[in-house]
């Protein structure tokens, strides 16, 4: 069944990969200035319409300005966000305490390449519209065959999030789908440091 609000979420993933072509496109010393300039004070609070089932919340997202390199390889980017409980839709009870998935993704112009990375975190979150939960996402090199990104640097980069918060009970016959929120944020200029 087609679902447009989860398409706005995959779409973000396009999104990302389309600003990184424009910010490869613009790498002149005035345009590396301004993203660093921005990258120090920049978050970005992104909200998207949640999905089926049960749910119809969203995840509101905050990607912190500034990621750390980790093992001269990857960058902790941290993210932080809200959700709406989930109103269970064969027992009509209302779920806080529901499963989280982020998927984070970085883009960093490294001269004439961009190196890109994406990184998983799998977990509980509470939502309660009011509880700010916390995630700190490892965004590793990505690898495909025959192709490898290189190391992510000391430096400026874009970062973007997907999310989704769903119920913790498989689909049954009479509901087919389970329950979720989702979310997303970004692309928004950081400073890996």
């Amino acid at each position: 069944m087609f679902n447009p609000k989860r398409l706005a979420v995959a779409l973000s993933s396009a999104l990302t990969l389309g600003v990184g072509a424009i910010l490869v496109m613009s790498a002149t010393a005035p345009g590396a200035t301004a993203l660093r300039a921005v990258a120090g004070n920049l978050t970005v609070a992104a909200h998207a319409a949640g999905g089926g089932g049960g749910g119809g919340g969203v995840v509101s997202l905050t990607i912190a300005p500034t990621a750390l390199l980790t093992a001269k390889l990857a960058a902790t980017v941290s993210v932080s966000y809200t959700c709406q409980p989930i109103v269970d839709p064969i027992t009509g009870n209302v779920e806080t305490s529901l499963l989280s998935n982020l998927f984070v993704q970085v883009l960093q112009k490294q001269g004439k390449v961009v190196a890109h990375g994406s990184g998983f975190s799998n977990g509980t979150a509470i939502c309660d519209n009011t509880t700010v939960n916390q995630a700190s996402v490892v965004v590793v090199p990505d690898i495909y065959p025959g192709f490898s990104s290189p190391p992510l640097k000391h430096g400026a980069a874009l970062a973007s999030v997907n999310a989704s918060a769903c119920e913790a009970v498989p689909p049954t016959s009479s509901s087919p789908f389970v329950p979720c929120d989702f979310g997303s944020a970004g692309p928004t200029a950081i400073s890996i440091k």
